[in-house]
């Protein structure tokens, strides 16, 4: 079964955000283009695609540094481009500033066993990035027996949280006092890890 459309797009992929700044080019691109310009001139046809893509590249392949160079450039200048306008456009997240005074959203079953995992662990010399592997491994092998007290855990948060979101809608001020959670300590690679573990 493939996933789910997202905003009707097949694959569950998210329609693109187009304020998000144009990738930079790299040179081979710009060689590329180049080569299709001078086939232009020369009046020839570019009708096979790969064909001519596979003379480009191995011209490219045998072009000396100094025949590179002016194609670096172009695609240096344009890297800057991009380095500025990404930073102007904020990484591309989006977000819009929180409100301290809002509730906090409550962790996850995964999450919940994570900081179990990490206390376990505290101490001992290994790298985040190995850390989150361990831990999915561990988790995508635990039934759900296992996996119980976390999600029950969980969805005890998320009551709560329901019921702090209603006063806050009403009064404008969170029922926690916009106290931090135990997800303000969570990183970026493990909100990218959740959402693999969910994937699967």
């Amino acid at each position: 079964m493939g996933r789910a459309k997202v905003d009707g797009r097949p694959g569950g992929k998210k329609a693109k955000d187009p304020n998000k700044p144009k990738r930079a080019t790299s040179a081979y691109f710009y060689y590329l283009a180049f080569c299709r310009e001078e086939a232009k001139k020369q009046g020839r046809s570019i009708s096979k695609i790969a064909e001519f893509t596979k003379e480009a590249s191995e011209k490219w392949r045998n072009l000396n540094g100094k025949e590179k160079q002016v194609f670096d450039n172009k695609a240096a200048a344009d890297k800057a481009r991009y380095d500025r306008e990404m930073q102007q456009y904020g990484g591309g997240r989006g977000k819009q500033t929180k409100d301290p005074n809002a509730p906090k959203k409550p962790l996850t079953g995964y999450f919940l066993f994570l900081a179990d995992f990490r206390e376990r662990h505290r101490g001992k010399d290994i790298a985040n990035k190995d850390l989150l592997k361990m831990a999915g491994e561990e988790w995508r092998e635990m039934d759900d027996s296992e996996k119980m007290p976390y999600e029950k855990k969980s969805q005890e948060g998320q009551k709560t949280y329901e019921v702090q979101m209603a006063a806050y809608r009403k009064g404008g001020a969170s029922a926690n006092g916009g106290g931090a959670s135990v997800e303000d300590d969570v990183d970026d690679d493990d909100e990218e890890y959740e959402e693999e573990e969910e994937d699967e």
